[in-house]
């Protein structure tokens, strides 16, 4: 529901912490720093927090150096991002469990297989446990990190997919699709490692699994030949398609300029209509977000299948406000309000997420 200028003025102040690999790794068009400036602007206290500066003390509380923003009327995203860099941000020490929402928009998971593990998503956990909003639930996001929560999916909605390191593994799973497929490392290498194999392709075949799987596990996935006239991705917050007005929260995604046409680094996006296949998706996904605690999460689309589901760092709040002229940002933040309220209406006796009631 969203809030009305009443309800807006008479809102609860929130403190809301945002958890982010590192500062250098912003940007301001990045889905958090709109969620940041929406909140700041609608009178939340703001802070964010790196991976690097937590620390998990033996009385159970987690620690943290934040950051944020000197108090005013940031007019633009831009600008709040341009106060949170600044020398003239403010840097304090505090401890999350004294925040009402922790929003996490790093993947921890996505470390070379080499690193060492990191305990963000344990510290998160316990946050949770001490009644803190954390989005998303640090258990529901590591089940749907490993791709491997949408096989749980009828089989028609997402594409054939392995996860393994075993080369012997690949080439059968790839004769058995009899078709092209993609190959990609587990976790986050950039562009550079995912390649199209067409069907029956042998040659490079080795060294393109090797190169895959060198820091971890590689996924082979159908190729869904609807990819190349772009990928539709939609926002959902608590299971459900996030609408502004009559407006969907679902763009495509036009696929990046071929070799020696480098004007474009990045996707063009477009409008694109959410239809009777989008909303069958979504059904089949409601209940499974809702059960692991997946309250804003963003799905890429092709034919009519589920390409990836993104539970740590959902984006495309910027394209929206460019494609459409509409604020996501400040939906999902009036949700929060709400949810935060119902939480603090009922704790001590009640879970009003569990209930199925927020």
């Amino acid at each position: 529901m969203v809030a009305t200028d009443t309800q807006s003025k008479v809102r609860p102040s929130m403190r809301i912490g945002f958890l982010i690999g590192g500062l250098a790794t912003l940007q301001p068009t990045f889905a958090g720093n709109y969620l940041a400036w929406s909140a700041h602007r609608r009178g939340h206290e703001v802070c964010f927090v790196t991976a690097d500066e937590l620390s998990f003390l033996d009385d159970g509380s987690v620690f943290a150096t934040t950051l944020r923003v000197r108090a005013g009327d940031y007019a633009k995203p831009a600008d709040f991002y341009r106060a949170l860099v600044s020398t003239d941000a403010v840097r304090e020490e505090d401890t999350l469990s004294g925040f009402d929402v922790v929003i996490i928009r790093y993947n921890p998971l996505r470390e070379p297989h080499s690193a060492p593990p990191s305990p963000i998503l344990d510290f998160c956990w316990r946050l949770r446990l001490g009644g803190t909003f954390v989005v998303n639930d640090p258990e529901g996001v590591f089940r749907a990190w490993g791709r491997l929560s949408l096989s749980d999916l009828p089989a028609d909605v997402h594409a054939r997919t392995l996860v393994s390191r075993s080369p012997e593994r690949i080439k059968a799973f790839l004769r058995d699709l009899d078709g092209p497929a993609v190959l990609k490392p587990l976790a986050h290498a950039g562009h550079e490692k995912v390649f199209r194999v067409p069907k029956g392709q042998v040659k490079n075949l080795n060294p393109i699994i090797t190169a895959i799987s060198k820091d971890g596990y590689a996924v082979a996935q159908e190729y869904l030949r609807e990819a190349e006239e772009g990928e539709k991705r939609l926002l959902l917050l608590g299971g459900e398609p996030i609408r502004v007005g009559g407006q969907v929260a679902i763009y495509r995604r036009l696929p990046g300029l071929g070799e020696g046409e480098k004007k474009r680094r990045n996707p063009a996006r477009r409008r694109c209509k959410f239809g009777a296949v989008e909303e069958r998706i979504c059904d089949l996904l409601r209940p499974k977000l809702l059960a692991d605690g997946l309250y804003l999460v963003s799905v890429d689309l092709a034919g009519g299948k589920i390409l990836e589901l993104n539970a740590f760092s959902p984006g495309g709040i910027h394209s929206l406000r460019e494609i459409y002229r509409v604020d996501v940002a400040e939906i999902i933040i009036r949700d929060l309000e709400r949810r935060v309220r119902l939480r603090d209406a009922y704790r001590g006796t009640h879970d009003p997420e569990a209930a199925g009631v927020v």
